[in-house]
């Protein structure tokens, strides 16, 4: 009678072969959920809402595997998705509006910091109080044409100073080249962005933060002409619209954690910036988590509208839901 109740050899090897299904297609499916998303991007401080998310998880919770790509600049970035080699570019704001005029379709997804980043510096002993007491400076930019160049001669023409006439602008690169030019009295300050202007102000203790949109600084048009956003092209929406939903879910639930924990940003900018001092990177974080909010409200793509059409960059107006993916700005919120 046991040796009828006893499983034969070959039930247990049935069920042993069914429980191994059962694992191989759960693995799958959580396989299948995962989708992995090249993002071009320059590393950076403007862009450290991206590796955060990547780093502490939350692209991962949403079924996304980041693959990070990196690039000189926002010009490279969005080249690379009008060509298809990465899915999604970690850039400025802009960049929709001028492919717009050129009749690519692509879209902002959700902002990453809410606030044009880039600042002016002035050595600590300048006597200017406002930006018009900038005559016969010379200030420095990273290169021509750059979001810096750009920005800085918007805001010298505001004031009613005529660019490369009454303020000599000066091409002097990025980190330690900036701050070598101002050490050598080659320049009295700059545009620019982290960590350069922290390592001037803080480190080398030799500028002071003169204008600073992150803080509500400036014209209305220097706040909002440019700020850094997660974009994809229409066809990557169209083919991939749950993806899209994906990254902005997990880009708000990042910029949340960043305002309410900056510590875990301060810790994954140790990891991208191992170089810097933990007080520079503190320091940083400190001021731009005022900015870390995923809206990007009409009123702010209006600003950048007419400062770029200002600065010739765009000819004409173009409509908010052209290069904004209105579809998800409910989960901005959440």
């Amino acid at each position: 009678m046991g040796a009828l109740l006893a499983p034969s050899s070959g039930g247990l090897a049935m069920r042993l072969s069914i429980a191994l299904l059962a694992v191989l297609l759960i693995s799958a499916s959580g396989a299948e959920a995962q989708q992995t998303v090249k993002i071009g991007t320059t590393p950076s401080f403007v862009f450290l809402p991206l590796y955060v998310a990547e780093q502490l998880g939350y692209f991962k919770a949403e079924g996304i595997t980041a693959q990070f790509v990196d690039f000189e600049g926002g010009a490279e970035v969005t080249t690379a998705m009008v060509g298809g080699s990465i899915d999604a570019g970690g850039t400025m704001v802009e960049r929709p509006l001028i492919l717009a005029e050129k009749g690519f379709g692509a879209k902002n997804l959700v902002a990453l910091e809410n606030r044009n980043p880039l600042h002016v510096v002035l050595r600590a002993n300048h006597p200017a109080k406002e930006v018009k007491d900038l005559k016969g400076s010379r200030l420095g930019m990273t290169r021509a044409g750059s979001g810096t160049d750009l920005s800085l001669r918007a805001l010298l023409k505001d004031a009613g100073l005529e660019p490369d006439r009454d303020v000599a602008i000066i091409a002097i690169g990025g980190v330690s080249s900036a701050n070598a030019a101002l050490k050598a009295g080659q320049v009295d300050g700059f545009m620019g962005g982290e960590p350069a202007t922290a390592i001037a102000v803080h480190q080398l203790k030799l500028a002071r933060y003169f204008l600073d949109p992150r803080m509500g600084q400036g014209p209305k048009f220097l706040q909002f002409m440019t700020f850094p956003t997660v974009q994809v092209s229409d066809r990557f929406i169209q083919a991939n619209p749950q993806a899209a939903e994906k990254i902005v879910r997990a880009i708000v639930k990042t910029l949340k954690r960043m305002r309410e924990d900056p510590e875990a940003a301060v810790r994954v900018g140790q990891k991208l910036f191992p170089t810097l001092d933990v007080s520079i990177i503190r320091s940083i974080i400190t001021i731009e988590k005022n900015t870390y909010f995923p809206q990007i409200t009409e009123e702010a793509v209006h600003q950048c509208n007419q400062a770029q059409k200002q600065l010739g960059v765009v000819k004409g107006d173009i409509a908010y839901d052209k290069v904004v993916a209105t579809q998800f700005k409910h989960l901005w919120d959440q």
